[in-house]
């Protein structure tokens, strides 16, 4: 099986972008849409080893689209007619996680997946004589040909190269791995037109809007901010002007948004705006990264994580809204 590519018409009189930005798999039109050189080497490398038994171990910050990689291997794979399923190793407790795996022997989602695809999100949160166990369980069952395909991510800043190069050579000696690194999106902001613009075809009429461009200028602006949620934080918003239509009022939210790996220092110095809101935006960005690494040393558990932050369950429950911070 091949991914073709696949160009929507464009409505704002712009150029088309190369037919190289686009990829279609399966039922995902303009899959993983970039210009971006490193994205395309990665779909294309995606393509060469989805319809092989390596392990496949997905590497990107938040929101960079890795759970869709991995639907894209399992269709891309002569494993697609067969289920696929998934784990979020960040959203429980590792007891919990062993038995969702195992269900207390050698059934679970191993046993349900069968001969299909098995995504585990956050593989980097595994303890690790869980890691081993499933790996040994992966060793056993390729004996026979039965075991599933196993597609794992990790979020790269979290865990750094030496451990993911740990990763990939322990996955490796179990029947091969390869690591697929997705860039986040403020490294690629002639991306982001792009992404967009699809955004806005895929969702203007579902939300009624008459909106079929965006401006020149507001494009610009939005090349221009940080996207800490990256290509999932964009969708929200373009689907957020759909409804409102307010080029202002996205503006003013995005530029007031203190998220993780928002504004650096040296951005906010040179903002411009009044002292005491410079001061607001650097506490609340020191304040939103502490919590995510809370969450993430808590394995997301928000009541273990606000006990650790000694702050209370509900003031967490407040500022992971505010700062809009997801598993």
């Amino acid at each position: 099986m091949t991914a073709e590519p696949a160009s929507p018409a464009r409505t704002d009189g712009s150029p088309d972008p190369p037919a190289s930005a686009y990829w279609e798999i399966g039922g995902h039109p303009n899959f993983l849409l970039s210009v971006d050189e490193r994205v395309i080497a990665a779909r294309e490398r995606l393509g060469q080893v989805a319809d092989t038994s390596l392990t496949v171990v997905l590497c990107g910050e938040r929101g960079v689209g890795k759970e869709i990689l991995a639907r894209g291997i399992h269709d891309l794979s002569s494993r697609a007619s067969r289920p696929l399923a998934s784990l979020n190793c960040y959203a429980i407790p590792s007891a919990a996680i062993e038995r969702e795996l195992f269900d207390g022997g050698d059934g679970g989602k191993l046993e349900a997946v069968g001969g299909g695809t098995l995504y585990i999100h956050g593989i980097e949160s595994l303890p690790a004589e869980l890691s081993e166990r499933l790996r040994e369980w992966k060793r056993q069952r390729a004996a026979d040909g039965s075991e599933p395909r196993f597609v794992l991510s990790c979020e790269q800043p979290s865990l750094g190269n030496s451990a993911l190069d740990k990763l990939e050579k322990e996955w490796g000696a179990v029947g091969g791995a390869v690591r697929i690194e997705v860039p986040p999106l403020r490294d690629r902001p002639e991306d982001v037109p792009l992404l967009a613009n699809h955004i806005l075809q895929k969702y203007g009429t579902f939300y009624g809007s008459k909106i079929r461009v965006l401006r020149t200028g507001f494009v610009k602006f939005l090349q221009g901010y940080r996207w800490p949620g990256n290509v999932r934080e964009l969708e929200r918003v373009i689907r957020r002007f759909l409804v409102i239509e307010d080029e202002e009022t996205i503006r003013e939210e995005l530029g007031s948004k203190k998220g993780p790996g928002g504004s650096t220092d040296e951005e906010i110095l040179d903002s411009g705006l009044p002292l005491k809101q410079m001061v607001a935006r650097v506490v609340a960005r020191i304040e939103s990264q502490a919590i995510e690494r809370a969450l993430q040393a808590a394995k997301w558990n928000k009541k273990r994580a606000a006990a650790d932050l000694e702050i209370s369950y509900k003031s967490l429950l407040n500022k992971v809204k505010r700062y809009e911070i997801e598993a």
